[in-house]
């Protein structure tokens, strides 16, 4: 996994390949959970220089009462033997007041992803609303050194 010039995008100082998405323009799920759809995402020597960033993709709709969670999820061999466990949450609402409309291009949350994670990384998104709209964009971005 290394950074190629034609494909790096400035996204507010940081870089990011265009294909490291682990989930991208993804409809969320209603009223239960999904991997996201990148699939899993291999780490290797990245020395905490790596952020999960997760953007809405469309306007997101999320029903008073109602919660949405985008978490990370890790694993020593891609889920083979070894099952993908809660690493870390990017986002998590529990909306209320009117607070779940979201508009398209809000960032929702962002994480370096840590020095003692395990080889593989996904995004598992969580929500409890069975009306739930809208897309997202969970991808990597590399942080200078």
């Amino acid at each position: 996994m290394g950074l190629n010039q034609a494909n790096q995008v400035d996204l507010n100082g940081l870089l990011r390949q265009a294909e490291d998405f682990l989930a991208k323009a993804q409809t969320l799920p209603q009223n239960t959970s999904a991997d996201g759809n990148g699939g899993s995402f291999q780490l290797s020597d990245t020395i905490a220089s790596v952020e999960i960033v997760a953007v809405a993709n469309e306007a997101v709709a999320l029903a008073d009462t109602e919660t949405l969670t985008i978490k990370l999820q890790q694993s020593t061999d891609n889920g083979v033997a070894d099952a993908f466990a809660d690493l870390l949450t990017l986002f998590t609402l529990t909306a209320a007041g009117g607070n779940g409309a979201i508009a398209a291009g809000t960032e929702l949350g962002r994480a370096i992803v840590p020095l003692d994670a395990e080889r593989y990384i996904k995004a598992v998104l969580v929500s409890d609303d069975a009306a739930l709209t809208g897309k997202v964009d969970v991808f990597a971005v590399y942080l200078p050194r």
